[in-house]
């Protein structure tokens, strides 16, 4: 674990914040980022409220138990 202001702010390991972009960064990536120790942000500028609760969803059940 990488100790600094970046890893205390977001409660991560590694200063590695993955950028949401659209219809790149669902919730697939960002489970993977964030199960890696890094901070996975899903690109939701664009998805419809239903999709993005759907995202959120699905990331929620990938996460490692530890990180919820």
């Amino acid at each position: 674990m990488i100790n600094n202001r970046v890893t205390k702010l977001f409660g991560i390991e590694f200063p590695l914040i993955q950028a949401g972009m659209i219809w790149c960064s669902g919730w697939e990536l960002a489970s993977a980022v964030s199960n890696a120790g890094g901070l996975g942000i899903i690109g939701a500028g664009s998805m419809y409220p239903e999709v993005l609760k759907s995202q959120i969803k699905n990331v929620r059940q990938q996460l490692i138990s530890h990180l919820l």
